[in-house]
């Protein structure tokens, strides 16, 4: 395909807001959900790594015809080539503006959406080593990476993940990265609890 045709078949725009629907929607532990959006399947994304996307939902009451919004980042989790639909993992706060927006999504609803928004130009390579620290949903933008990195056999970089969580009901993902740390060689994880991290400082180990 030329370069005109196939960037033009990408279902993000960086200076548009674009309604995506919610397909469907999991629970992932007590207090995340998995909420998958679609689009047009003959098209893909259009996010690079490492990118993200911002979303925005109304907030309160229109005032002399002009509506607030509440508007927030989040790393998809779904490979960037994948066609007509992307996943955002989204932990749910009880006081959270856009999480409970998200909370309260039902299948057929819409959600607007913007970008991609660059926070790293990623090139194959670019680096020997990189070591990663994430905690809870901050793992979403790792992952964006890792996989990136895994999927491309000339890539050679070697990863080292530390994931620290608040208890062990907080850490998600786990399966989804013990695979992928069973499977390739380059990769390596270290899961940690920060409760049980704590204890340990304490002497109670």
């Amino acid at each position: 395909e030329k370069g005109e045709d196939a960037a033009a078949k990408v279902a993000l725009n960086p200076e548009k807001w674009l309604e995506f629907k919610l397909q469907e929607k999991a629970t992932v532990s007590h207090d995340s959900e998995l909420f998958r959006f679609s689009f047009d399947p003959s098209t893909k994304l259009g996010l690079d790594v490492a990118s993200c996307l911002v979303t925005r939902a109304p907030i309160g009451q229109e005032v002399e015809g002009k509506r607030k919004y509440v508007i927030r980042p989040y790393t998809p989790i779904s490979d960037p080539d994948s066609k007509g639909y992307f996943d955002l993992l989204i932990k749910v706060y009880p006081e959270g503006k856009m999480s409970q927006h998200f909370a309260n999504l039902k299948p057929g609803d819409v959600l607007e959406v913007k970008g991609p928004i660059e926070k790293l130009r990623y090139s194959p390579n670019m680096k020997r080593q990189i070591g990663m620290v994430a905690g809870g949903t901050g793992i979403t933008p790792m992952l964006q990476v890792v996989r990136a990195i895994l999927k491309n056999p000339d890539d050679n970089t070697q990863v080292s993940l530390i994931y620290a969580n608040v208890s062990p009901d907080d850490i998600l993902l786990k399966k989804e990265l013990d695979r992928l740390a069973s499977s390739y060689p380059n990769f390596k994880v270290s899961i940690g609890v920060l409760l049980g991290l704590l204890s340990c400082h304490m002497g109670d180990c």
